[in-house]
């Protein structure tokens, strides 16, 4: 399954994250399980704060975070990728701190 996001900086400087495709994917793909979510707010302070996990944080607000085979893109209202969202906590997780 592949989705589409569109992030849209709104008027107030807040981020609107919603689903541009896949969106019948997901929500079948969830059914019974959460609400379908129709979008994700956060304020510049949450994005600022969460920038190395943004990843996380949206597959967490749309629940696709327990799935597999799930690609996502999140792009801006031009139509640009954002590559932001492509950092995850656990990315380092597996990974020695020693030389």
């Amino acid at each position: 399954m592949h989705l589409v996001f569109v992030e849209r900086v709104l008027d107030d400087g807040r981020y609107e994250i919603s689903l541009a495709e896949g969106a019948e994917d997901l929500e079948k793909a969830i059914a019974g399980k959460f609400i379908f979510p129709k979008k994700m707010i956060l304020t510049k302070e949450q994005k600022e704060q969460n920038r190395d996990g943004l990843r996380d944080l949206l597959s967490g607000a749309f629940c696709f975070q327990g799935m597999e085979n799930v690609t996502f893109t999140v792009r801006n209202e031009e139509g640009k990728d954002i590559d932001d969202y492509s950092k995850s906590l656990y990315d380092s997780i597996g990974t020695s701190g020693t030389a």
